[in-house]
């Protein structure tokens, strides 16, 4: 074959056809383009939306869950308050109370001796006239070596303003050297 055409006219067809081939295929590409993104706008836009609508709910959840945790702390809030008062209010009935049996403690004389305390916050010897409720008592138990150190204890203790009765059961007093002595006390003021 014999090739007529020069070679730059050979290279100017070439360009042509190059232009052309273009010409028709960029404008097909251009068209599928658009099919293609005007047919994934309505699932873009959907999404979208659906996504702002879990969004707000997850929002709305989250104050929800804070204002539920809000009013669970004040509510432990109370409750710690209301523990913690109780506590207050039997921390200094309960120093009273130490403080009562250290009282019994001093007042003893040499020879008397402690093996046994015991308080009862509702109970006393007897409830007095017009009280329904008895005063709390005291329950001393021990040992004195005499008759004479055990009733000098007594006696200390009755002149103790915070101690209304002590009760000494005449079966403590059969022997007169080496008693086991038990003791009611009733508090006027625990």
């Amino acid at each position: 074959m014999i090739n007529l055409l020069p070679e730059n006219e050979k290279q100017r067809i070439r360009k042509e056809y190059h232009l052309l081939v273009l010409s028709v295929w960029l404008p097909v590409i251009f068209i599928i383009l658009i099919v293609a993104i005007s047919s994934f706008l309505p699932s873009f836009f959907l999404s979208r939306l659906q996504y702002q609508k879990v969004l707000a709910e997850s929002q709305t959840k989250e104050v929800i869950t804070k204002q539920s945790q809000v009013l669970e702390m004040k509510r432990n809030a109370k409750e710690a308050n209301t523990k913690i008062a109780l506590l207050l209010k039997n921390s200094t009935s309960t120093e009273s109370v130490l403080s009562l049996f250290r009282e019994i403690v001093e007042s003893r004389p040499g020879g008397v001796y402690i093996t046994n305390f015991s308080f009862d916050r509702n109970a006393g010897i007897r409830p007095p006239k017009g009280k329904k409720t008895a005063s709390p008592s005291i329950l001393v138990q021990g040992r004195a070596d005499n008759r004479a150190e055990l009733l000098s204890f007594v006696d200390a203790l009755n002149k103790k303003k915070d101690f209304s009765s002590v009760d000494l059961p005449l079966s403590n007093l059969i022997s007169s050297t080496n008693l086991s002595y038990t003791l009611n006390i009733a508090v006027t003021s625990p």
